[in-house]
């Protein structure tokens, strides 16, 4: 039965000492609000490839005549189609 408290003791001191460490962890972190984008970062919109679907950003993706695509050889494919 001594073993047993000794256990429960352990083990409630190391949960103690973990969510301690969790709280001021999440303190230390800054919150920001999820539309707006964290100091000195930009939020870039990102788009899908009509091909392979691959998620890209709108400003390095290419446009066709029926959306958006990744390269050039994917555009022509979509064209073909």
């Amino acid at each position: 039965m001594k073993y047993l408290l000794v256990i429960a003791l352990v083990l409630l001191v190391f949960w103690l000492w973990r969510s301690n460490r969790q709280a001021g962890r999440n303190a230390a972190q800054p919150r920001h609000s999820p539309g707006k984008a964290p100091a000195g970062k930009e939020i870039t919109e990102m788009v899908a490839c009509g091909v392979c679907h691959v998620h890209l950003p709108k400003s390095e993706a290419l446009i066709g005549r029926d959306g958006f695509y990744c390269s050039e050889a994917h555009r022509r494919e979509a064209g073909a189609e």
